[in-house]
């Protein structure tokens, strides 16, 4: 390999490594876009409440996704079970009063078999603060919509201070590339949902409520993304669902399960994607070595 090249990749490797404390007012440029398999990030006005606070918007191109994943891992590159990991929702407006009124929720299915294992969110039981919380999922299949409930008693729970949450306007400062700032056309300016947690109480959380998982920053997660009106339940809107659905199909099938990710939203190649990538290495490699010799 050339040193030019060599140095290149040293050279990405520390920024990606590069640690900086998460803003959860900081512009979209700052996330990742967490993808969906349909055609667009969220279905517009599909939110069962019709409440527009509760739903979960995405433009049709993609352009500008309903939900969003950032990871900073502490500054420390060895440990692969600190640093923090956020969420941001966007939806379609606010309700007076000034402020969230509900609980947006990331499902997680940590170990692939299409089961939701665990739940992070935030909440606001009617007043002006709201809750960050790790909860195991209910005792149910949690395997689609009417199947699946959360734990009431959190595993970890967090008052919000300034600067682990954050609900404002989508502007041109927090979302640079936007173009349109209702998305939905229902005439009120979408709403960014921010929040953060630890990452190692989410560690400690998974690795406590499915034995074996051995999970770290490394590990995959897909996500279910919802918002809710109530504690234990997803009954306002489902991030990559449009309404009407059947409630008894499976996430995966319903395309509310997003593909494997890392904790900073990396894509987890499927088995079959490897095989590729690993013959295509083998043949530029052999490629290389042909060369070499002639």
């Amino acid at each position: 390999m050339k040193l030019r090249t060599i140095i290149a990749c040293l050279f990405l490797y520390s920024v990606h490594s590069a640690s900086a404390i998460i803003s959860v007012g900081g512009p979209t440029t700052e996330w990742v876009e967490i993808i969906y398999p349909g055609v667009q990030s969220d279905y517009l006005t599909d939110q069962q409440t019709g409440i527009y606070e509760f739903d979960i918007v995405g433009s049709a191109d993609g352009s500008h996704p309903g939900i969003y994943t950032q990871f900073d891992n502490g500054g420390d590159d060895l440990s692969r079970t600190d640093g923090e990991l956020a969420f941001r929702f966007r939806v379609g407006g606010n309700k007076n009063p000034a402020y969230f009124e509900g609980l947006a929720w990331v499902g997680m299915d940590v170990n692939g078999d299409g089961v939701l294992d665990l739940f992070a969110g935030v909440e606001n039981p009617k007043a002006a603060t709201w809750t960050i919380s790790i909860h195991d999922a209910g005792t149910g299949a949690n395997i689609s919509p009417s199947t699946t409930s959360i734990s009431t008693t959190p595993e970890f729970s967090y008052n919000s201070i300034a600067g682990t949450f954050d609900w404002a306007p989508v502007t041109s400062t927090n979302d640079p590339s936007a173009t349109n700032f209702d998305l939905d056309g229902g005439g009120e300016t979408d709403y960014f949902i921010s929040f953060k947690l630890p990452f190692a109480d989410l560690v400690s959380a998974i690795n406590t409520l499915v034995p074996g998982t051995d999970f770290d920053d490394t590990k995959a997660i897909a996500y279910v993304a919802a918002t809710s009106t109530q504690g234990n339940s997803l009954n306002a809107d489902l991030n990559g669902v449009e309404a009407g659905r059947d409630s008894t199909t499976t996430w995966e099938i319903l395309g509310a399960l997003s593909p494997e990710l890392t904790a900073d939203g990396t894509p987890i190649p499927e088995p079959a994607t490897y095989a590729v990538l690993l013959g295509l290495s083998a043949l530029i490699l052999t490629g290389r070595r042909r060369l070499c010799r002639d």
